[in-house]
């Protein structure tokens, strides 16, 4: 094996080691907690004040919802707690539970309070046997207000009256009140099966250029065994009009900086790791704009943030748009269309070239997986494999592209040695060679070429890794979760020991070459440090590359033990070693 084939395993460890040192954000955001915005659980009621009486609604369940209501509710009481001043007024909490999803719905500012996914564990530490819930104490699913004319009115501070109902299947919770003698009306349409809330405003009698202010949750809860990664993941992301989506890390806006987007924004979401917050409206009335303000830190880590939208009210008072609360499943995203399955872009500046590699990558997944319906880890070996196989011509066409350059060295070496004072008839001279053998001084690049081909996919998979809820929690042999690292580290071995096997194997009947011999210890055993605490899944895809590859560099090597030892060559003009010895 020549050195052009470790020269590309140095390429690849390059892009394996680089995404972690050029993209920290994706795993080392540097984000923060913020004072009014924690991280506990829900659960967890002791903190939250209850400063007025709570009403109960029920209504008949239909066949995919059902809504009821606690006898309590801490966390509708907690909104009248709030900082800011809110008039103690009763509060009546509506819930919805979907075979998806669970909603509680509070009277005053007329927003759900909690939504839980009832379809998702929670793997946060002490709340392994619960279901996640995306909201923080005392955060709402969205925070209204309403701007009438030069008034503008936070509908937190308003109570309003609840009625939910069944109609057509589906659960509808209606809000209704009066606020500067205009009525307004939201209401709810909650989907059975997708994530989704159809909302609907109306505003009686509202001011030309009235619009409905829509404000994000400061935080999302985290739901993760690792609290902190998660809490790095926090973003938001917008998509105006045609353009390229933007994205803001929570850490990236420093406490009180503001970024305006004025031109009209399609959809608005706050993710973190694995779960989305989203605001969607029909392309016929888009958001006027956007705002994202930074929030508090505590140290160097921010986990709060103010963000929202100006939705205009039709000349009817009318506004309406979606909101989808639930898991960044590709598929469920993909199908809502404007481009929200990319709410988490890949790549950083590297965005236009690893972004259509981790969609083509994630697609060619996910149909492998409806196809055999096999584990994800049973995905992940097929897939490597696959990969592997596509490649195998070109990677033949390499490798016997090196085999011929390799004979032609010590020609090529005479040539440049008898040349050495004349560049331009080295250059000559060397040209002629490639030509007699149909070749050409592309050929050494175009033999690692192939070599390098997998890398994308590679460079890829890190970054699907990180934020693809596909893999979150799914199992496989002895590996508890595919997204988290191998608890046993027995992946990044089996992929180091791999990678050995395959170079050891490549270098059978090649010519004495330290360096090489070197990198054949050397490069192994850097990859598996730097795999370590990668997800094991990507761990388990280049061990079943490395595997998949070592066919190929056995009958490459045995082909090179078939070659015949070249000749010394004689270059007119250059004594023969016969002539040396007896110089």
């Amino acid at each position: 094996m020549d050195k052009r084939f470790f020269l590309a395993l140095l390429l690849t460890a390059i892009v394996i080691i680089a995404p972690p040192l050029l993209f920290p954000g994706m795993n080392s955001r540097r984000t923060g907690r913020s004072a009014d915005s924690s991280v506990a659980s829900r659960g967890d009621s002791a903190g939250r004040a209850a400063t007025a009486p709570s009403a109960t609604t029920t209504v008949t369940p239909a066949r995919d919802s059902a809504v009821a209501a606690p006898a309590t509710s801490p966390a509708a009481s907690a909104v009248a707690a709030s900082s800011r001043a809110v008039p103690v007024v009763p509060v009546e909490t509506t819930t919805v539970k979907t075979k998806l999803a669970s909603y509680a719905f509070s009277s005053v500012g007329a927003s759900p309070i909690s939504v839980v996914l009832d379809s998702y564990p929670s793997r946060r530490p002490g709340a392994k046997k619960t279901a996640a819930e995306l909201l923080p104490p005392r955060a709402t699913l969205a925070r209204y207000r309403l701007a009438l004319g030069a008034d503008t009115v936070a509908l937190d501070t308003v109570s309003f009256h609840t009625v939910a109902e069944q109609v057509a299947g589906q659960t509808t919770v209606r809000f209704t009140s009066t606020i500067k003698n205009s009525p307004v009306e939201l209401t709810y349409v909650v989907a059975a099966d997708s994530f989704l809330l159809h909302v609907n405003a109306r505003v009686a009698n509202a001011p030309k250029g009235s619009a409905l202010l829509v404000g994000l949750p400061h935080s999302l809860q985290s739901n993760e065994p690792d609290t902190l990664d998660d809490i790095r993941h926090l973003a938001v992301s917008y998509r105006p009009g045609a353009s390229d989506i933007e994205s803001v890390g929570f850490s990236k806006l420093d406490s009180g900086e503001v970024r305006v987007e004025t031109r009209p924004t399609q959809w608005l979401a706050a993710r973190n790791k694995y779960f989305l917050i989203a605001y969607r409206t029909p392309v016929a009335t888009p958001f006027a704009g956007v705002q994202v303000q930074g929030g508090h830190r505590v140290g160097k880590v921010a986990n709060d943030i103010t963000a929202g939208a100006v939705l205009p009210l039709g000349a009817d008072g009318t506004a309406r748009f979606d909101i989808y609360a639930g898991p960044q499943d590709f598929e469920r995203l993909r199908t809502l269309g404007a481009d929200l399955d990319q709410v988490n872009p890949y790549g950083g500046f590297l965005r236009g070239l690893v972004q259509p590699f981790a969609v083509i990558v994630m697609r060619v997944l996910l149909w492998i997986k409806r196809t055999t319906h096999l584990n994800y880890g049973w995905v992940l070996v097929l897939f490597g494999v696959i990969v592997r196989l596509a490649l195998w011509p070109l990677n033949q066409s390499a490798m016997r592209t090196s085999l011929k350059m390799q004979r032609l060295q010590p020609e090529l070496q005479a040539l440049q040695k008898k040349h050495s004072d004349d560049p331009r008839k080295q250059q000559e001279a060397i040209m002629k060679v490639y030509k007699d053998h149909g070749m050409s001084p592309l050929s050494p690049l175009m033999g690692c070429l192939p070599m390098l081909l997998p890398t994308p996919v590679l460079f890829a998979l890190y970054f699907v890794f990180q934020n693809t809820i596909e893999f979150r929690g799914v199992p496989f042999l002895w590996l508890p979760d595919l997204s988290l690292r191998d608890p046993y580290f027995i992946t990044p071995i089996l992929m180091g020991l791999s990678m050995f096997v395959m170079s050891w194997i490549g270098m059978r009947n090649s010519p004495p070459n330290p360096q090489a011999k070197m990198m054949m210890f050397m490069m192994p055993v850097m990859l598996t440090v730097f795999f370590f605490n990668l997800a094991s899944g990507l761990n388990l895809y280049y061990a079943v590359q490395n595997v998949a590859a070592i066919p190929q560099q056995w009958l490459l090597a045995r082909e090179r033990g078939k070659e015949p030892v070249p000749p010394s060559p004689v270059i007119r003009g250059l004594p023969t070693p016969a002539q040396k010895r007896r110089g």
